[in-house]
């Protein structure tokens, strides 16, 4: 991230570049963590509280980066796992929720920037343990998991402010990927062959060529988009626009993959909001394309041609 750009964004001033800077370093998240353990039984609840209180710990005082932040700059996230149930002894299986946002300029208004849930997670906890990581080696599945996550985070609120701008976080979170050992059994999630809609074809999209669309999607939809809405409302409407008639394009070229399904998770109450006061052939233009694009919620669009 860049010394006080977010703030100056805020602050009212546009700039079309990153400045790095990499003297000193500050804190990228402000992350809400809970962890939900109520449904396993037979374990002291003090793991658990214990496990929340070095997890959330970990999300908010770790640096990620060498990039300068400003306390107004943080990325505003929230972290939900949830134990399902006890493997063994200090091995669990759990669900875990990552969302984040990114500040509206002008207003007061966070537009959500990810929202997904991973349901493939194996994490070894023993109370007190130290919560050893590094993007160089593979020190625990749970640490990995919540790093691989950060760098995502940091990765995608970078990219809605400069094209490009999320590449060497995307980069660090396929690096944690690499390091897993893949014939272990907690690496359920990372490989290929573990489903569709998981970490590894999280990065592998996030990385591969034949998605650098969605990146150029993340710059429209925020920084020319979202953006403008409080001088320009109409322009702002256009560049979502052309933000919908990319991942159109990204939708008949690689139907179902991931990248599409993580947008409109975060997005789809918002673009009921953006097109809701729009002209009516506008409006029914964005119709056409989330009737399309995202057809799992198709029904919550149709409100758009009854308005």
């Amino acid at each position: 991230m860049k010394l006080g750009f977010k703030s100056i964004i805020l602050a009212g001033c546009f700039f079309s570049a990153l400045f790095f800077v990499t003297t000193t370093e500050a804190q990228e998240l402000k992350c809400e963590l809970t962890l939900d353990a109520h449904k396993i039984p037979g374990v002291d609840p003090s793991v658990f509280k214990t496990m929340e209180t070095s997890l959330r710990e970990f999300m908010n005082t770790k640096t990620w980066t060498n990039d300068v932040y400003a306390p107004e700059e943080r990325i505003e996230c929230s972290i939900t796992i949830t134990i399902t149930q006890a493997v063994q002894q200090d091995l669990y299986d759990a669900q875990i929720i990552v969302q984040s946002s990114r500040p509206v300029y002008n207003s007061a208004y966070n537009s959500p920037m990810f929202n997904y849930i991973d349901k493939d997670c194996l994490i070894n906890y023993v109370q007190n343990q130290s919560l050893d990581f590094s993007t160089t080696q593979y020190n625990s599945n749970l640490t990995s998991i919540l790093g691989f996550y950060a760098y995502i985070l940091i990765g995608m609120d970078n990219e809605s402010f400069a094209k490009g701008g999320g590449s060497k976080y995307f980069a660090q979170a396929e690096q944690i990927l690499n390091n897993v050992p893949t014939n272990s059994a907690e690496a359920k999630g990372w490989r290929p062959f573990d489903g569709t809609r998981n970490r590894y074809w999280l990065i592998n999209n996030l990385q591969g060529s034949k998605y650098e669309l969605f990146k150029e999607v993340l710059w429209d939809y925020h920084f020319a988009g979202m953006d403008n809405f409080y001088d320009k409302p109409a322009v702002a409407r256009q560049n979502i626009m052309n933000a919908l008639d990319k991942l159109d394009k990204l939708s008949k070229d690689n139907p179902n993959g991931i990248l599409l399904s993580v947008f409109f998770q975060a997005k789809s109450d918002e673009l009921m909001g953006v097109f809701s006061a729009a002209p009516i052939d506008e409006k029914a233009k964005a119709l056409n394309y989330l009737r399309s694009i995202d057809p799992s919620n198709s029904a919550k669009y149709e409100k758009l041609g009854k308005n």
